[in-house]
């Protein structure tokens, strides 16, 4: 449903094949990385991505390496404001344990832009566990 307060639809799971707990926390990572979007706070957004040229961003054809990199990407496909990023919806997550240190998101994106029509599509996140908490290592998505 969506929330009065941010007129966010939230984000739920669909199914997990992890702990109740990672499973939580990593749709909790989800949900707020969605409410740092609609909120045009790239910055914020970016948090949860691994600050290293180790992190993998692979999408239409293309792989971005690094966090700069995969900033970089952002922005000039989206912009870094609330008008120009439009309204993301993350949904339909599946979360899987890989291994003791690793997990697996999949899920479906939407980005709304009154500029033009939807842009659909899958992802794939990897989330390696590290002293300051869940990040993504690898993003793959794909329309």
């Amino acid at each position: 449903g969506a929330s009065a307060k941010t007129g966010v639809q939230e984000t739920k799971v669909t199914e997990h094949k992890s702990s109740s707990k990672t499973a939580r926390e990593i749709t909790a990572l989800v949900a707020k990385s969605q409410i740092a979007w609609n909120k045009g706070d790239l910055n914020a957004f970016m948090e949860d991505y691994l600050r290293s040229k180790e992190v993998a961003y692979v999408s239409n054809g293309t792989v971005k390496r690094g966090f700069e990199a995969i900033r970089e990407h952002y922005v000039s496909r989206y912009g870094n404001n609330r008008a120009s990023m439009g309204q993301l919806f993350l949904t339909e997550l599946e979360i899987s344990d890989l291994g003791d240190k690793h997990v697996l998101c999949i899920g479906k994106f939407t980005v709304v832009h009154h500029s033009h029509v939807p842009i659909y599509g899958r992802f794939s996140l990897i989330f390696v566990r590290t002293k300051g908490g869940w990040k993504i290592v690898y993003d793959h998505s794909s329309q």
